[in-house]
């Protein structure tokens, strides 16, 4: 039976990126700050010798944080042939990467995946996963240490690209994945060279007004389920088409409603189109350590998507009035995990 583990170790993986003449790295569609930025760190680390591939929707703010850097656009075009390695990033799954799975299976011997999600597939023939990595960045800061390869500063630079996923993924470090390791490597990017104002604007404050007219509708479908303990939002195809905004603009409106005290789940569904729903989940850490809480991965798997514990998405055929009873029933329990 497959097991989505380590199937080797960093040391194998840096000499194997050493002695690639040509490398194509790669990441989940709709790339997010964590996922750019595994991708960026490589490829200003190595330079023209690797290709990013990206899958859109590419939100702004990540064409921002890319900036000059250059990537491939999946949908316009792919690389060349020929390559070396290919590097998947920030994921394991083939259900994150369906644009480029005949291409990825294809290359099935050349394959390195690097990820910290817990759940993925047999997609590489070498995998480095370490799920208590706060974000994928600091698999790859780990990857280039053993390299022996310098992290640079500055703007556009090899530690912008790490702090970026390092900041994203643990909520700008009020996650309760960021632990001393994430800080330690704060520290040390900080020090490198890292204008954290600059980026967090970047990143944070470059919305366009849909996102608040977005923000709105969601917060109006607001219900509250299973005695107040699960947050459940719904924006349907009217709400994009009337509001003019994307689902690119909605990273971070999942939590909004974890404010609520009683709140212990958060649940966002998102359909364009009544063909597919996206569905975000987020959950509190214990309010002691060691104590029960919402595995907000549990309950992505059971819809056959997957994450993190507190911080998971998944994908269910149909409009919401399906997806949203599929939520019922999932969170009839609420996954709690002593």
């Amino acid at each position: 039976m497959f097991k989505y583990e380590s199937n080797t170790d960093l040391a194998n993986i840096a000499a194997l990126v050493a002695d690639a003449g040509r490398i194509v790295v790669t990441t989940h569609a709709k790339p997010d700050g964590d996922a750019i930025g595994s991708a960026m760190s490589i490829r200003r680390a190595l330079g023209d010798r690797v290709d990013v591939l990206l899958m859109g929707p590419v939100p702004s703010a990540i064409r921002l944080i890319a900036g000059s850097t250059p990537w491939i656009d999946a949908s316009q075009q792919m690389p060349e042939s020929g390559e070396d390695l290919v590097l998947v990033v920030d994921t394991g799954a083939y259900s994150q990467v369906e644009q480029v799975a005949p291409w990825l299976r294809e290359r099935q011997d050349r394959i390195i995946v690097l990820d910290h999600h817990a759940s993925g597939d047999d997609m590489g023939g070498l995998r480095w996963v370490d799920t208590k990595a706060a974000s994928c960045t600091l698999v790859m800061m780990d990857l280039l240490d053993t390299m022996g390869l310098p992290i640079t500063g500055g703007p556009e630079s090899v530690a912008e690209a790490l702090f970026c996923g390092l900041a994203t993924d643990t909520g700008w470090f009020r996650f309760s994945n960021a632990d001393s390791r994430a800080f330690a490597a704060a520290s040390r990017l900080l020090e490198i060279g890292v204008d954290r104002d600059g980026l967090y604007r970047t990143i944070e404050e470059t919305a366009r007004p849909t996102r608040l007219a977005l923000q709105a509708r969601a917060m109006q479908s607001l219900e509250l389920l299973h005695d107040d303990r699960c947050a459940l939002m719904s924006l349907h195809p009217r709400d994009f088409k009337e509001t003019g905004g994307n689902q690119g603009e909605l990273a971070g409106t999942v939590n909004i409603p974890m404010e609520i005290a009683s709140v212990e789940c958060s649940v966002l569904l998102c359909s364009e189109g009544d063909a597919e729903t996206k569905i975000s989940f987020r959950s509190k850490p214990p309010k002691r350590a060691g104590g029960p809480f919402v595995d907000a991965s549990a309950l992505a798997r059971q819809l056959g998507g997957g994450g993190h514990v507190h911080a998971a998405g998944a994908r269910v055929a149909g409009p919401i009035d399906v997806a949203r009873d599929r939520i019922l029933e999932v969170t009839s329990e609420l996954g709690a995990t002593e």
